[in-house]
């Protein structure tokens, strides 16, 4: 394949679809180190897309709260005395202070530190120090309050935000071939899903679309980069772990699909390893599925891992594994904040949440052996995307380009293709170059 130019592009006089070409495998390293993209990326894609804040079961009762980012903007989501969850711009009306520095809580109020400026848990200005003197009296608090995200949605416990109010429905963005799948996870857990521990947050020098398309579906990189991980024997054979990739609309992508009953198998030879209750637990989660989801679903009965676009990521491996969630906050065109979250099943025995949190502490942790692989991956390919002589080169995402709708499993949804391809890549950057040349346009 040919460079898409011989020399460095001139970002001022080239269109975006002179950089990014899907449909011919090939992306310019320059949208991974631009500014001015960047800058446009948080206009285009953080604020037309919906963005994840959190898990119902961190504001469980009135008055809880969290706070979050969507792109670059902190938010602050609260459950109010009313029950109604609301998500609000964490920045003081005054002089832009944030009113909450604390990652979750519960309280009545939020009072900047700056000048003392309060607002009630549902964004209302309720207090402002010697209002009747320095400001005259004639001071509106009512056109003052904490700024509301217009669009707040929740899909079986999972809370997301968007900034346009005329987005469509969180369950259309999602879409019900995505959804198929991913109800596995919500609807598994005996007890329901609830985030275990704090959210660990670290920050990497990368690109965040580096992390988000190589868990959309970029199953050829496992061979490779942890390939030591299958040399030890700490996992098995990788090729017994899933056998496709699918993408979906709105940029979504998933990996490690597996064949009817290849999860459901993995999952009972471990519990068998860990003995009587765990392969109790194993039958019950499996029953629970034949009870709530599709005969196919049930038999499917795990995931592997995928991407809500633009930069919500997940991973879950069957039963013992944690429903791990990876946010890649942008922070610049070359560095990630970096927040993982676990979720897992409420009514599980103990035995078994140890064995999940040990494997999320050992695999994709911060200090775990595949999150240090992936992190690594992802600054050097940033860092090579800065030098003049790299941007002549396009990165390259043609591998099974002309073979798209070429694997088929009866009932399967979404686009499905083989194990190891870039489909899902070009499925991400169509959708990504969508949206950063159509603004205004619902999504």
């Amino acid at each position: 394949m040919t460079s898409i130019s011989e020399r460095p592009v001139d970002v001022a006089s080239a269109g975006l679809h002179d950089l990014v070409k899907p449909d011919e495998g090939a992306v310019s390293r320059t949208v991974f180190v631009d500014e001015a993209i960047y800058r446009k990326e948080l206009d285009r894609v953080f604020t037309k897309t919906w963005l994840f804040i959190g898990h119902e079961s961190q504001l469980s009762e009135p008055g809880d709260y969290l706070t979050n980012f969507m792109g670059e903007d902190p938010v602050i989501a609260t459950r109010g005395a009313d029950g109604v969850i609301r998500v609000m711009l964490n920045s003081c009306a005054h002089r832009g202070m944030a009113v909450c520095s604390t990652d979750a809580g519960s309280s009545k109020f939020f009072r900047c530190p700056y000048h003392g400026w309060t607002y009630s848990n549902n964004g209302d200005l309720i207090g402002v120090p010697r209002a009747d003197t320095v400001y005259h009296g004639e001071l509106d608090k009512s056109r003052l309050g904490l700024k509301a995200v217009p669009r707040v949605e929740n899909y079986k416990g999972f809370i997301f935000a968007n900034w346009d109010e005329d987005a469509i429905p969180l369950v259309d963005y999602l879409g019900a071939d995505q959804l198929w799948y991913l109800d596995l996870a919500f609807e598994a857990p005996l007890g329901g899903l609830e985030v275990i521990g704090p959210t660990m947050k670290f920050r990497i020098k990368a690109n965040w679309k580096l992390a988000a398309e190589n868990f959309a579906g970029d199953d050829y990189h496992v061979l490779y980069t942890h390939g030591s991980a299958f040399q030890i024997g700490f996992l098995p054979d990788y090729d017994t772990l899933g056998d496709y990739i699918a993408h979906f609309d709105h940029g979504h992508g998933m990996g490690d699909i597996g064949k009817p009953g290849r999860a459901y198998q993995n999952d009972v030879g471990m519990a068998q390893f860990l003995g009587p209750e765990a392969i109790e637990y194993v039958n019950a989660v499996h029953e629970r599925l034949k009870a709530r989801v599709s005969p196919l679903q049930a038999e499917m009965h795990g995931l592997g891992q995928g991407n809500i676009f633009p930069n919500l990521s997940w991973i879950k491996f069957g039963v013992f594994h944690v429903f791990g969630l990876f946010q890649w906050h942008p922070r610049g065109p070359g560095e990630i904040e970096v927040w993982q979250t676990a979720l897992f099943d409420r009514d599980a025995p103990q035995s078994v949440k140890d064995v999940a949190r040990t494997q999320m502490s050992q695999e994709n942790a911060a200090a775990g052996i595949f999150g240090q692989d992936d992190g690594e991956n992802f600054e050097q390919i940033t860092e090579s995307a800065r030098g003049v002589v790299s941007q002549t080169r396009d990165f390259n995402y043609a591998m099974g380009l002309g073979h798209e709708g070429e694997i088929h499993e009866e009932g399967y949804p979404g686009h499905l293709g083989p194990h190891y391809s870039e489909q899902n890549h070009r499925n991400f950057y169509r959708y990504w170059l969508e949206l950063m040349t159509t603004p205004g346009e619902q999504k």
